[in-house]
């Protein structure tokens, strides 16, 4: 390699569709390096009258310090092992570039385009990420530490990994790419929270649950698949306790109806013993069956909470069953909404 010329060679082995590449381009004043491989602060001014091509590949690049605000002059690089370290970026375009093991460390990013842009082992450092776009990026093990988010920073609903599940991808894509989809969610939660969007972390996560129930239908676990539709009709994966207390008047109301059809319930008095059974509700008046329905109401709301006054009991072998699951299922709503109630203080 001539002395003019820079020489500079990434390290970039364990990147399997990208080779070493020796930099080609003239070195920089007086430095032993190209403007995108020297170490020395270049001027912006510099770097727009070298404006790379799209796609070509800057390898290693060296842009500690370097004054990029509101540039789109690396869009659609290959930036791999490229480090930012105290560079301004705010308001950059940075969409398409590939960015993986770039390192961006106290860097103020904000307003900054990730668009499309592939950060596989990127690493996010107290960087200023406040209105930053990583919508459509790869973000598969990158680190991202006490960074700063605002609500218009802005993530995929889903990310990329989960739409390249549609098709007909193999077993062995399947599984990586839901293990890339379930590590950004978890990823993006722990964000959320850090930075006090709790809202937003309920969000991803329940996608990500979401996402766990729908691959386990696509291996056919359908155990699991069924406990997940449970748990996310129930109490949407344990983050709603309004589920919890509308799926509970669902069973009381629903019992309520079934118990007079069944065998009916009978309260007992001092003397007497009064029976509400309905045996056709197509020939039943309508004041029996409001009264009916109002004593089996509350006699399923008892059973439910299990406080079984004794002064009404159900009769019939059918009726008795359906207290007998109503009690069942009463304790255990009553203990998820418990629970439920205890994990939203995590949020």
């Amino acid at each position: 390699m001539s002395e003019d010329r820079c020489g500079y060679v990434a390290n970039i082995s364990g990147i399997g569709d990208k080779g070493s590449v020796c930099c080609w381009r003239p070195t920089w004043q007086e430095t032993d390096r190209c403007i995108w491989h020297t170490d020395s602060t270049v001027p912006a001014p510099t770097y727009e009258r070298n404006r790379p091509e799209d796609g070509e590949r800057l390898d290693g690049a060296d842009f500690r310090q370097a004054p990029l605000s509101g540039s789109d002059l690396l869009a659609g690089c290959s930036l791999v092992d490229a480090d930012f370290t105290d560079a301004t970026l705010d308001s950059a375009d940075l969409s398409r570039t590939d960015l993986r093991r770039a390192t961006f460390r106290d860097v103020d990013a904000h307003g900054t385009s990730f668009r499309d842009a592939n950060l596989h082992d990127a690493v996010f450092v107290f960087a200023d990420l406040r209105s930053a776009d990583f919508r459509g990026s790869r973000l598969y093990r990158a680190g991202l530490t006490d960074v700063r988010l605002n609500l218009d920073t802005a993530f995929d609903e889903r990310p990329v990994y989960e739409d390249e599940l549609s098709g007909d991808p193999s077993a062995d894509e399947v599984t990586e790419r839901a293990e890339s989809a379930r590590w950004v969610y978890r990823e993006l939660q722990r964000l959320y929270e850090e930075n006090a969007f709790s809202e937003r972390a309920i969000d991803y996560y329940v996608r990500e649950m979401d996402l766990r129930r729908r691959q386990a239908w696509r291996v056919r676990n359908y155990l699991v698949a069924l406990k997940l539709a449970g748990s996310r009709w129930i109490m949407r994966y344990g983050t709603s306790p309004w589920r919890v207390v509308t799926a509970s008047l669902v069973l009381i109301l629903f019992c309520a109806i079934l118990y007079p059809l069944t065998g009916g319930i009978q309260e007992v008095g001092a003397d007497t013993a009064v029976t509400y059974r309905v045996e056709d509700p197509t020939e039943t008046p309508g004041g029996v069956l409001l009264r009916a329905f109002f004593k089996s109401l509350y006699f399923s709301v008892i059973t439910f909470a299990t406080l079984g006054y004794g002064d009404i009991q159900p009769v019939g072998s059918w009726a008795r069953a359906i207290a007998g699951i109503e009690t069942m299922l009463g304790s255990l709503l009553m203990a998820l909404l418990v629970f439920v109630l205890t994990r939203s203080v995590r949020f």
